[in-house]
């Protein structure tokens, strides 16, 4: 009688491993945050330059707050998809309570 095809199922329930697909959006989110964050500093360093930009612009021109309070948007969001692109390339430990962890013997 042939083996079911069910049985091989179960050897592949370990942790989920890192695949090519999340390891390259991972990247590709961390090289956005430094881009985010590079714009954000600019922003609070020099808002000169943002006010000048803006000008440009059929709208009303920026004061330095508003450009102040742009950057800090910037870095803190610029912040957040770092974070989460990291979380994305870091390696997946299972818990302890998990089932898929080690069993304390004793």
């Amino acid at each position: 009688m042939p083996e079911s095809p069910a049985s091989d199922h179960g050897e592949d329930a370990g942790p989920p491993r890192r695949t090519a697909k999340r390891v390259i959006f991972g990247i590709v989110l961390i090289l956005v945050a430094l881009v985010l964050l590079f714009g954000g500093i600019q922003a609070l360093v020099d808002p000169d330059a943002v006010i000048a930009r803006s000008s440009n612009t059929g709208r009303s021109v920026d004061t330095d707050v508003e450009a102040g309070i742009g950057g800090l948007l910037l870095c803190s969001f610029g912040l957040t998809v770092l974070f989460y692109g990291v979380f994305l390339l870091r390696e997946k430990k299972p818990s302890e309570g998990s089932p898929f962890g080690k069993a304390d013997a004793g």
